[in-house]
């Protein structure tokens, strides 16, 4: 086998989505899972607007929506009466809702895109041990014959799960502490009056949380934790009777009819202290994990190989190794205020103060009703509020319009409403955007012939809608995305030598060029 750039260990959404972008790239990429198998039950099943736009990217989107339950609002019980109710469609994206789909249907998805780019994981494979000598990553591996394999590649990533073999051989601590509850979780066949159909909803009860989301026309997923009865997540497994129990005492008018499948589980609020060792990162649960609120864990570590993904292809081609040092600046965010924000959502639920809950209830359905709180979760939660403003990669260079370098792109809708496209469909490759408004024919040309590794796409002002016109203003100017959809660079077209080093930083454009004012002097 030749030697890979990256050896990815864990095939789960994180692993198969570092995989699809490296390929997608051009990167060598190898693939092992000690399991021999992917998963039969989903603990995991959300997937949020952002990593639907991700899928997009890979058309398989589509796919993932046709295979799932679109879920329009999400509701707030409160001792039987609902005191919150938040439309999802005002999500800020093409994907307008939480899409419900089976972590193994995610994961067949993934794994067949993958595959399609000729990469299949290796099971029953296991990382025994790695060294890191600088230029590169020794490691041994267990195949499934039980033999042994020494293999070299220049980076390794961990997407191996709470327990990362690739963590602790780094070196790397997990911080942080366990959550005070029992939690458990199953796909039940309900009936009854407080059976949502295509809602998310949480009823609380004492310091209880019972979260209910339909699954198909048949079964729901319901999520428990409880402070009353802890410990019972040690437990090997759960019957119908505490599910049952969870919900008479929230108050509900539901009754479990039968169960595809059960099961206790911890929850800790984890993180790493670093996301990168030398020539070895982390993605995922390896590198964070947290209580199921909000549906943020598996769609975050999708996110974390997307930011990765590009920048070890960046590096490969020519780029500054000290690129590599901002994926864990601007994930490692990400991951702080995740954990604070569960830790946060689930101390405010799961109070047992009678004056906190009577306090909580009367103000939470005030200040949802605001539209710039409602906007503020929404983002939040789909995870289209994400961005990297802060970050010491992201250059802008001002002008006029909202967006902002390190914001998320929005799939901009461009030309009539019945016969136009949008910005994503016409960019599907996986290469960087350079996107120019209201510039000149001979501007893009040259930019186009100077840039490598990127896509030129020229929008005129009358091409946009009101959103689009809000979001880029009026002036000519270039805006680079990064393959992980976020602007990495905006400024006015006069920015020339902005411009200029920047794609030379992040390797597209050639490092021996023409002196500076033969290419930019005519632009």
């Amino acid at each position: 086998m030749n030697t890979p750039h990256v050896l990815i260990v864990g095939a789960g959404p994180t692993g198969m989505t570092l995989a699809i972008e490296l390929r997608r790239a051009g990167l060598d990429v190898r693939v092992i899972d000690k399991s021999d198998h992917p998963a039969l039950h989903s603990q995991a099943l959300v997937l949020q607007a952002r990593t639907l736009e991700q899928l997009q990217r890979y058309g398989v989107a589509d796919k993932a929506v046709a295979r799932g339950r679109k879920l329009k609002r999400a509701e707030l019980w409160s001792e039987g009466k609902q005191i919150v109710s938040i439309p999802l469609e005002r999500i800020p994206s093409r994907y307008p809702y939480v899409l419900f789909l089976p972590q193994s249907e995610t994961e067949s998805i993934l794994n067949e895109c993958m595959e399609s780019l000729g990469v299949r994981a290796e099971r029953r494979t296991e990382l025994i041990s790695f060294l890191d000598h600088g230029e590169g990553i020794a490691a041994k591996l267990r195949l499934p014959s039980g033999a042994e394999e020494r293999m070299t590649t220049r980076w390794i990533v961990g997407c191996d799960g709470a327990h990362s073999l690739v963590r602790s051989a780094a070196g790397i601590p997990f911080e942080g502490g366990g959550i005070g509850l029992s939690f458990f979780l199953g796909d039940l066949e309900l009936e009854g009056a407080d059976v949502p159909e295509d809602a998310l909803a949480i009823h609380l009860h004492r310091g209880n949380v019972v979260f209910l989301g339909r699954l198909s026309e048949r079964f729901t997923r319901v999520i428990v934790a409880l402070h009353s009865r802890q410990g019972e997540a040690a437990k090997s497994e759960v019957s119908v009777a505490d599910f049952q129990q969870a919900m008479d005492e929230a108050g509900m008018r539901a009754r479990i009819l039968s169960s595809d499948w059960m099961t206790p589980f911890h929850v800790n609020d984890l993180q790493a202290r670093h996301y990168r060792a030398g020539n070895a990162f982390l993605a995922g649960d390896a590198s964070h994990i947290h209580s199921p609120v909000g549906g943020q864990g598996m769609n975050t570590g999708m996110q974390d190989a997307a930011n990765l993904a590009w920048k070890l292809a960046a590096v490969a081609r020519g780029a500054d190794d000290s690129l590599l040092d901002s994926y864990e600046e601007e994930r490692g965010a990400v991951g702080k205020a995740l954990l604070r924000f569960t830790e946060r959502t689930l101390k405010m639920a799961t109070a047992t103060n009678p004056l906190v809950q009577s306090l909580r209830d009367a103000l939470l359905p005030i200040a949802s009703s605001l539209t710039s709180v409602q906007e503020g979760m929404l983002g939040f939660v789909s995870e289209t509020a994400i961005h990297y403003r802060e970050s010491s990669i992201v250059e802008d260079c001002g002008g006029d319009g909202t967006l902002r370098a390190g914001d998320r792109m929005p799939d901009l809708s461009i030309g009539e409403e019945d016969t136009g496209t949008s910005l994503f469909e016409g960019w599907r490759d996986p290469r960087h955007l350079a996107l120019l408004l209201n510039s000149t024919v001979e501007a893009k040309d040259r930019i186009a012939s100077r840039l490598t590794h990127v896509q030129v796409v020229s929008i005129r002002l009358s091409e946009l809608g009101d959103e689009g016109r809000a979001l880029l203003g009026k002036e000519e100017k270039v805006l680079i995305v990064r393959p992980d959809g976020y602007v990495g660079f905006r400024a006015p077209m006069s920015k020339h030598a902005e411009l200029e080093a920047y794609a030379l930083r992040e390797a597209l454009r050639p490092s021996i060029e023409p002196r500076k004012e033969e290419v930019w002097q005519t632009m």
